[in-house]
């Protein structure tokens, strides 16, 4: 039987590489074969109509285009731990184009990209945009065109051993928080937060189905570590309970058998609960927002999505679900450009 395509797949170019990576991992997980480390192309393709999460993911060749890697490379580079996925993915795809990219090259890279946006630093996601921008209009010139090469973010990290080092290597400043974000450190982890779950409900959550608890119940939900996956985070939970003599749930239950995690539990601890309404003001989450489109290219519109890509390296912004109880994403969008157009 062929496999298929989901019609409602994305193109790769709109993944990065670490959420590739990630998707690949949970995908061959959860098709259900002996050895998902080893998952063939097609075998991989027909699973991705089970993922909750990546149901529109690209095809498995997809993804080997866009890494430029081979797909026993890829699944090698997605089953790595999620601390040493970063600087693999890096050193492959820099020994795949010919060791080309140097400590000098990737400076270069950052001061120009830095001083392009007019910002004293950077984050990767800034980076990532300005860099399709620059790669764009290169492609487009008709007579001397494609010529101009660079490296990605996940390059520049693996070579620096961190994306902070390279950007203090570079002569740039350190990513520091601004004014008027919340500090994240008294947040729970997932792992807590899954376990709270469980003892509430009884039942193991889909990781959407977390996020909807932790924001029923005002718990203050953290975001994933880069390049870690969420089967990471119920291995670790599961692996805890197992010390612990407790039962572990072999997967969330039937659908229809799921409870309602969107109602108020009182799983919140009374610290938890001060920060509840943290969001109730509609103009400071535009502030977030209008922040988010600062930063963005001129040609790159606004998106939801893209807000809460940008919302994950940038320490204490809410997610875009925080927009809800304010008409949406898109009302909420349409007051944070009110006082960018005065200005």
């Amino acid at each position: 039987m062929m496999a298929t395509t989901p019609h409602h797949a994305r193109p790769a170019s709109t993944f990065d590489a670490q959420a590739l990576l990630e998707a690949v991992r949970e995908i061959a997980e959860a098709a259900g074969v002996a050895e998902p480390e080893r998952i063939s192309t097609r075998a991989w393709d027909v699973a991705r109509a089970v993922s909750e999460r990546y149901a529109d993911a690209p095809p498995a060749r997809r993804i080997c285009e866009r890494l430029d890697l081979p797909w026993d490379k890829v699944r090698e580079l997605a089953f790595m731990p999620s601390r040493r996925r970063s600087i693999a993915l890096g050193h492959a795809l820099n020994e795949r184009q010919g060791g080309w990219l140097t400590g000098e090259y990737s400076d270069f890279a950052l001061a120009l990209v830095a001083r392009r946006l007019d910002v004293p630093t950077l984050t990767p996601g800034q980076y990532r945009a300005e860099r399709t921008v620059m790669l764009d209009a290169d492609r487009s010139r008709s007579a001397h065109g494609g010529q101009l090469r660079l490296p990605t973010e996940d390059q520049i990290a693996a070579l620096a051993g961190s994306w902070d080092r390279a950007l203090a290597h570079a002569g740039l400043r350190a990513r520091q928080g601004r004014g008027g974000q919340r500090s994240r450190s008294s947040a729970v982890s997932i792992v807590e937060v899954i376990d709270r779950c469980y003892d509430h409900h009884s039942a193991e959550p889909t990781s959407g189905e977390l996020e909807t608890f932790a924001r029923a119940n005002g718990i203050p939900f953290p975001r994933r570590e880069r390049g870690r996956s969420w089967s990471d985070y119920l291995r670790e939970w599961k692996d805890r309970r197992r010390e612990q003599g407790l039962s572990v749930p072999d997967g969330p239950p039937p659908k229809r058998q799921r409870p309602d995690y969107s109602l108020d539990v009182g799983a919140a601890l009374p610290r938890e609960r001060r920060g509840r309404k943290a969001w109730d003001d509609i103009d400071e989450l535009a502030q977030w927002v209008a922040r988010y489109i600062d930063e963005l290219p001129r040609s790159v519109s606004p998106n939801q999505r893209g807000y809460d890509a940008w919302a994950r390296e940038n320490a204490g912004a809410p997610w875009s679900s925080n927009c809800g109880p304010h008409g949406g994403w898109s009302a909420v969008l349409k007051r944070a450009r009110k006082p960018l157009a005065r200005g």
